[in-house]
């Protein structure tokens, strides 16, 4: 056995182990396996999402709740006590916003996504909104995502947001919002609506778990290919200086 490499032995199949490369292989399989397993939770996820929202999809409108489930199809009426901006929308290729309004109704304050309008130079509607609407659409917690600073360090937030943090939100106005938001499905004035579209994307994350085993695999057979060349090159250098 050389420093830093020695032999394994399979049914007679030898191949040369370099001890710094066995463990770059064996680093590589565990994050190629632990990638796989992560986008197989996550095909699982989306499936189980797709199929939320299929069946609530299908069913009729209902009477908003204090604790609607996810998609859920619902119908209501308010006043318009205040609207936002939600930053760096897009429709046909076009940059713009999306309008949020918090709508009072009997019962609770609803944060509604009207849909999109141009962006403006100044932070302002194209049109002003009804003083009371009636909206219908589905029903969807916000996720808030990683940002590079606090939402708070902004002059313009919280009337332009990069994302919806209801909570963080909560803390500015004088009432509290219900934790989601309702997407509206119906045009109110010349907004133009950004309903809840969700693609079943299980396929697409089944397919990356695939490639990342397949990476894993290369990897294997490249480590094996490569130390089985070495034993050979070692073993004809040996015989050489025997003769």
């Amino acid at each position: 056995m050389a420093k830093n490499r020695f032999i394994w032995s399979f049914f007679n199949w030898k191949i040369s182990v370099q001890i710094p490369f066995l463990l770059f292989a064996c680093f590589a399989l565990i994050v190629c396996s632990s990638l796989a397993y992560w986008q197989w939770q996550r095909a699982q996820l989306a499936d189980a999402l797709y199929h939320d929202y299929q069946t609530q999809e299908s069913r009729p409108e209902s009477a908003l709740s204090a604790s609607p489930e996810a998609y859920q199809k619902v119908t209501f009426s308010g006043q318009v006590k205040n609207h936002y901006f939600l930053d760096n929308r897009t429709f046909q290729g076009q940059n713009g916003w999306h309008v949020l309004a918090e709508v009072q109704t009997k019962k609770f304050l609803v944060l509604v996504n009207l849909g999109w309008q141009h962006k403006q130079k100044k932070l302002v509607l194209q049109m002003p909104l009804p003083s009371f609407i009636e909206v219908q659409g589905l029903i969807k917690k916000p996720q808030t995502g990683f940002m590079l600073q606090e939402a708070e360090l902004d002059p313009k937030w919280p009337k332009l947001m990069q994302q919806i943090d209801i909570p963080l939100l909560n803390k500015r106005i004088e009432n509290e919002l219900s934790p989601f938001v309702l997407y509206a499905e119906n045009q109110v004035g010349q907004l133009i609506p950004a309903p809840i579209k969700i693609e079943n994307k299980y396929y697409m994350h089944i397919g990356y778990a695939i490639q990342w085993l397949l990476i894993g695999l290369a990897g294997i057979i490249s480590f094996i290919v490569f130390s089985r060349k070495e034993y050979k090159e070692n073993e004809r250098k040996e015989k050489e200086l025997v003769n």
